[in-house]
């Protein structure tokens, strides 16, 4: 079974709230809600999930959620699925939202793999964020402090071949995420970590040097978030969790 977080933005505060879980069987979608919806006060349940107690089964992928799927009779279907590192028998609906994390311009909707703790490691595939936004300001990491220039940061991305290894280091004085982990390659700041990833590999930092490694890098011109997708595979320290606070843990299960 895969199983991905859905990320909704408040219009407020801006932050990526994991208010559902989504999986696939391969004949069966599952929806979800989860107790960090619940804390959510003004949270609009979504269009046909209205229930936040309930699990939604179905063979049809939600409505909500197809919308986030290209159809195959689109002149750049084939472009855009070699962008997802897919090509057309495996572009299956559920695949382009795996791949693409389902975000649509103007949407408040993401969707990101749920990282696992595995056989002692602490294992995830997650697209970087805030590409497109690396070059607004100053960066205070590490000690130091940077303004990125846009032909530093396309330089760096443009150096990044799969299998490549990246550094992940604490941001300093983020005042949107306290535990903001920037990615760096060559010391160039390219990204982030997704933010509801971040405390946990804050964590993980203080036991081991997080370095993923590039799983997909797209050309100059690909949307800037599909441009980098990264695999984290790091030893867990005894008694770790991705999820410490249980946010992302489904109501109907409970």
């Amino acid at each position: 079974m895969r199983d991905l977080l859905v990320l909704w933005q408040h219009p407020h505060t801006r932050e990526l709230v994991p208010i559902g879980r989504f999986t696939y069987d391969g004949h069966t979608y599952s929806f979800a809600y989860t107790r960090a919806a619940e804390g959510v006060a003004d949270l609009r349940p979504l269009p046909g999930l209205n229930d936040l107690r309930v699990r939604y089964v179905s063979e049809r992928i939600p409505p909500v959620f197809a919308q986030r799927v290209m159809q195959a009779d689109r002149p750049d279907f084939a472009e855009y699925v070699d962008t997802l590192g897919l090509d057309r028998a495996r572009a299956t609906p559920w695949e382009q939202i795996v791949q693409s994390g389902g975000i649509r311009a103007g949407d408040t909707l993401q969707f990101m793999q749920v990282p696992l703790v595995e056989n002692g490691r602490a294992r995830a595939r997650f697209l970087v964020n805030g590409v497109s936004h690396m070059c607004e300001g100053e960066r205070r990491f590490s000690g130091r402090t940077m303004a990125v220039t846009p032909e530093q940061h396309e330089s760096a991305l443009q150096r990044l071949a799969v299998g490549d290894s990246v550094l992940v280091e604490a941001e300093d004085d983020n005042p949107k995420d306290p535990s903001a982990t920037l990615v760096t390659s060559e010391g160039i700041p390219i990204g982030w970590v997704p933010r509801a990833m971040s405390p946990a590999v804050r964590e993980l930092m203080q036991h081991v040097s997080v370095r993923p490694t590039v799983a997909r890098i797209g050309p100059p011109g690909t949307s800037p978030h599909l441009r980098l997708v990264l695999d984290l595979d790091v030893p867990a320290p005894a008694d770790f969790a991705f999820d410490r606070d249980g946010r992302w843990i489904p109501l109907s299960s409970q």
